[in-house]
């Protein structure tokens, strides 16, 4: 059975849909949400031309960056909602994170900080919805490498 996906745009000063969609798929304990930040369509996407190396490495990464969110799952002892953001940074995406001003908040954990497979972070249960998802669009909005239009589309994969 696939999964039905709702996808729409909105403003990071208006995420009360994409907080609603957030409460369902954690009551439900499934499904998952993927945030894209808004881009001008006249930027480059294309990342460039890959490097050398990059060509047998595997293809460049977009220059933005890409999160996803996963509510608590149930009987997950710790009850940690968790972040995945894939991104053109390279390494060491928290430290340029405290750098540009979105530091890891307290309590929260790094779970991957990897420069190929990107940022997984676990958010405390204590932690709601609205924090995880103001963080999340920070930390994927510094680690864009283009100008971003301060639109974003949500892509909210229902529970099965």
């Amino acid at each position: 059975m696939a999964r039905e996906i709702d996808t729409f745009e909105f403003h990071p000063n208006e995420t009360a849909r994409v907080v609603a969609a957030m409460e369902q798929l954690s009551a439900a304990h499934d499904g998952w949400i993927n945030l894209l930040p808004g881009v001008d369509e006249d930027e480059d996407r294309s990342g460039g031309q890959p490097g050398a190396l990059g060509g047998l490495f595997g293809p460049p990464q977009t220059p933005v960056a890409m999160c996803t969110w996963f509510p608590r799952k149930k009987g997950r002892p710790a009850g940690e909602s968790t972040i995945g953001i894939m991104h053109p940074r390279s390494r060491h995406a928290i430290a340029q994170l405290a750098d540009l001003g979105a530091p890891l908040p307290t309590g929260w954990r790094v779970r991957q900080d990897h420069a190929r497979r990107g940022l997984i972070v676990l958010a405390p249960p204590s932690v709601t919805n609205r924090s995880v998802l103001e963080w999340s669009l920070a930390a994927g909005a510094l680690l864009s490498m283009v100008p971003l239009t301060g639109m974003w589309e949500a892509r909210v994969y229902q529970p099965v």
